[in-house]
C-alpha cells in the first residue's frame, strides 16, 4: 500500500509523540496529531492498519559518527569497530548498538545508540501493536535538496543534518554556541536547506517551502541512509499466517524443532568444554603472538591495545591494507606463523616476525609476498625444529 503511519518518539516514556499517516501515491496528508506520551501509542493501532509503519527517533539520543576504515578487508575490520571506538564513547560497548552506514571514502558512517534505549523504544510499540518496519534518527530524514545542510524547528529542538549520515538535535540556547564548532572553516559559507525559518551566523540559509515537520520528515525518510533495526533488532520473518494454514506441516515443523533442541541438551556439556577449549586456545594464541603477555583480564581489549600499538599512533588504513594483503600468503604457506608484529605508520612497513618448519616455507611466503609489497628479509635462523626470520613489508 501507498499509505504510510509515520511516528516520532520521544526520548523518555513522558515526552510527546507526533504522528501523520501520508499517502505516498496521491502525496497529500490522510491524518496527523501528537500523542501526550508513549502511553498512548495505543490509539494508534487502528490507523495503523495494513499501512507501513515508520519510526522516528530523537538524535539526541544517538551518536552519528564515522571512522577510517579501508573498503578491502572491510568485513573482518568492522568487527572491531566497537573497540575502535571505545575510548569516545561513555557507556561500555557491550552496553551499545552499533549499525553501519554508507562510506565515503575511507570514512565508514556509523550510528552508536545504547541497547536501553532501543528496547524502550521497541517495547512502546510492542505493548501498543505496532511493528516498525524502520527505526530512523531523526535528523537524517531531512531532505538536503542540492545543500550542504538541512534544518527545521522541531518543537523545543532544531533538528541539523550536517552530511550524508551526520547531524545533531540542538536546543535553541545551545544552537548558537553549537554553531560555531560545527560550521567548517572555509572560504564559501555553508548552503542550508531552511524548513521553518531559522537564520544562522556563517551560512546561508536557503529557504524551502514551509509544511508541517512530521510531513518534511516523511517526505525525506524514504531515502534516509541507516536503520537502526538492524543486527539483533533485525524484524523476524513471520510463519504465523503460514502456520495457520498449513497446520500439520507446522506440527511436524514443531516436532522437528523440538528434536533439534533435545539433542542440543543431550550435548551442552560437550560444547560448553569446546567454547572453554578455544578461550584457552586463542589466549594462548595471543600469548604466542606477543611475547611477555601472563596475564589474560579482557582478552578483546588487550588484543585492542596492542593493535594500536602496531599502528604505531596512526589512523590504521595503512596497517590493515598491509595485513590483509598477507592473507593469500598465510593461507597457501599454512605451517608459517607469525611470532610478533609491528607497525611504523612513518615509514608505512609491517615488520613481522615469523618461524616456520624449514627454509623452503619462509622463501615460499616471501615470494608471494613480493608479487604485491616491497618486502626486505632479514637473516633466517634455525633452533631446533623451526626456522625464524624477520620480514619487513611495504606498500609498492
Amino acid at each position: 500500500m501507498s499509505e504510510r503511519l509515520f511516528i516520532r518518539l520521544g526520548q523518555s516514556f513522558e515526552q510527546p509523540c507526533s504522528w501523520l499517516v501520508w499517502s505516498e501515491h496521491e502525496q497529500e496528508i490522510i491524518g496527523s496529531g501528537e500523542l501526550s506520551d508513549a502511553g498512548e501509542l495505543s490509539t494508534l493501532t487502528g490507523r495503523a492498519g495494513n499501512r507501513a509503519i515508520d519510526i522516528l527517533v530523537p538524535a539526541s539520543s544517538i551518536t552519528l559518527t564515522s571512522v577510517a576504515l579501508p573498503e578491502k578487508g572491510q568485513r573482518q575490520a568492522i568487527k572491531a569497530l566497537p573497540f575502535m571506538l571505545e575510548e569516545n564513547l561513555a557507556q561500555d560497548v557491550e552496553e551499545l548498538h552499533f549499525v553501519v552506514g554508507p562510506r565515503q571514502g575511507d570514512a565508514l558512517s556509523i550510528a552508536v545508540v545504547a541497547h536501553e534505549q532501543m528496547q524502550n523504544w521497541i517495547e512502546w510499540l510492542s505493548e501498543a501493536g505496532l511493528k516498525p518496519k524502520c527505526i530512523i534518527p531523526d535528523c537524517l530524514a531531512l531532505p538536503l535538496v542540492d545543500c550542504d545542510w538541512a534544518a527545521i524547528n522541531f518543537g523545543d529542538e532544531v533538528l541539523l543534518r550536517t552530511g550524508q549520515s551526520s547531524g545533531v538535535s540542538l536546543t535553541q540556547d545551545w544552537l548558537d554556541i553549537a554553531m560555531l564548532q560545527l560550521l567548517p572553516n572555509q572560504s564559501e559559507p555553508t548552503t542550508i536547506a531552511g524548513y521553518t525559518e531559522l537564520s544562522f551566523a556563517g551560512a546561508n540559509v536557503k529557504a524551502q517551502p514551509l509544511d508541517l515537520p512530521m510531513l518534511v520528515l516523511a517526505r525525506g525518510m524514504l531515502n534516509a541512509p541507516m536503520n537502526l533495526l538492524s543486527g539483533i533488532y533485525k524484524p523476524k520473518n513471520e510463519y504465523g499466517k503460514h502456520l495457520s494454514v498449513w497446520r500439520n506441516a507446522a506440527i511436524v515443523f514443531a516436532i522437528v524443532v523440538l528434536l533439534a533442541l533435545v539433542n542440543k541438551g543431550l550435548n551442552i556439556q560437550q560444547l560448553n568444554s569446546k567454547a572453554a577449549a578455544a578461550k584457552a586456545q586463542s589466549e594462548q594464541i595471543f600469548k604466542q603472538v606477543v611475547p611477555g603477555s601472563k596475564r589474560i583480564v579482557r582478552l578483546r581489549s588487550q588484543i585492542k591495545d596492542h593493535i594500536n600499538k602496531l599502528q604505531g599512533g596512526g589512523g590504521g588504513s595503512e596497517f590493515f591494507a598491509i595485513l590483509a594483503g598477507t592473507e593469500a600468503a598465510f593461507s597457501q604457506v599454512k605451517d608459517l606463523k607469525p611470532i610478533s608484529l609491528r607497525f611504523d605508520s612513518n615509514k608505512g612497513e609491517l615488520r613481522m616476525q615469523v618461524k616456520a618448519k624449514n627454509y623452503a616455507q619462509i622463501e615460499q611466503f616471501k615470494d608471494i609476498i613480493s608479487r604485491s609489497y616491497q618486502l626486505e628479509g632479514g637473516a633466517m635462523n634455525s633452533g631446533g625444529s623451526e626456522v625464524t626470520s624477520t620480514l619487513t613489508i611495504r606498500s609498492k
